[in-house]
């Protein structure tokens, strides 16, 4: 019996323009009707999610969030960070080298500010959040809280011969997967979605057996391998597509959702 559903956000739960379609909207209100806790789980940071929880119908009390692929567990309304685990500076230190060396697009998550070099005049226009770095090093970032870095490239080839690159350098320490076809996403190691997600549902004592989550993309695999029933939506990775129990007829901006909600917990 399904106790939790928890969905990625994008490519998942919202469309193309950052909307969640009427489909999941009215899904998710019957779910949440029937007593079933509805969360999401994002590789987003705290500070990007805006305001698609509230789009969704799933900010109340005693709700969380998973942001940065795991890193952090957030409260959905009031914004406190009830969780975090932290990648080692000096990783992301070598990281930032190598991209800085290389001419790569890098971010950098700190638990309030997002950081980014290299980026198209399209990313700075379209993530007005992002603070450019000016610098060849990131010092000054030595005290802060680091959630995950990513680096940024639309040739996936290209890509994965840079995880190579930036796993001998981590000395294989850190967790990667990949989003959107073109985000590598680099947390510490042991951070997934999957324990993220564990731990949300020890704090409510719900088994994942009883835990519905749906994904699109690398970063979902470990999330959708642990829970008791896993949907990938229509446009997601051949990789999900395989993992997961069921891939829906609809797409991220046509509801997919609604429609998987709509299969496993409303019986429509």
């Amino acid at each position: 019996m399904i106790k939790l559903i928890a969905s990625d956000i994008d490519e998942t739960i919202i469309s193309r323009d950052q909307k969640v379609p009427e489909r999941n909207k009215e899904a998710i209100k019957k779910a949440i009707e029937k007593g079933i806790i509805v969360i999401l789980a994002t590789g987003r940071g705290p500070y990007e999610i805006f305001d698609i929880p509230d789009q969704a119908g799933v900010v109340a009390d005693d709700r969380y969030i998973i942001c940065c692929n795991g890193a952090v567990i957030m409260n959905v309304k009031t914004k406190e960070i009830v969780n975090v685990v932290d990648m080692d500076f000096a990783y992301a230190r070598k990281i930032f080298a190598y991209a800085y060396e290389n001419n790569l697009t890098f971010y950098l998550y700190t638990l309030n500010k997002k950081y980014g070099i290299n980026l198209s005049d399209e990313s700075i226009v379209a993530e007005k959040h992002i603070n450019i770095l000016d610098t060849d090093n990131i010092e000054f970032l030595k005290d802060e809280t680091i959630l995950k870095v990513i680096i940024k490239n639309k040739d996936m080839n290209k890509l994965q011969a840079q995880e190579v690159d930036i796993a001998k350098i981590t000395d294989y320490n850190l967790e990667i997967s990949y989003s959107s076809n073109m985000y590598m996403e680099i947390n510490a190691k042991g951070v997934n979605k999957a324990v993220a997600l564990k731990k949300v549902c020890d704090y409510y004592g719900i088994d994942l057996k009883d835990v519905l989550a749906i994904g699109d993309n690398h970063n979902d695999v470990a999330m959708l391998e642990e829970v008791g029933r896993s949907v990938a939506v229509n446009n997601a990775r051949l990789q999900v597509k395989q993992t997961a129990d069921y891939t829906t007829s609809l797409d991220n901006s046509k509801g997919a959702v609604g429609e998987a909600i709509e299969k496993f917990v409303l019986n429509l």
